[in-house]
């Protein structure tokens, strides 16, 4: 696998952890509360991920994987 195959698939990979995160808080109608919470995570930590945000996000209203 050549790079860019491999990065390819680390992106994939973190897309559907984010969609995964994204689902479960939309299961429980908490989709908006999670992505207002990784707003804020992102905020005061600029340089998180995205799925960093969501994570904490979804922890915060513990719908966390």
């Amino acid at each position: 696998m050549n790079q860019l195959e491999e990065q390819a698939l680390q992106e994939a990979i973190v897309n559907d952890k984010c969609d995964a995160i994204l689902a479960r808080a939309d299961h429980y109608s908490l989709q908006l509360e999670v992505v207002y919470s990784a707003f804020k995570h992102k905020e005061e930590f600029p340089k998180a991920s995205l799925l960093e945000c969501l994570q904490v996000g979804a922890d915060e209203w513990d719908v966390a994987l």
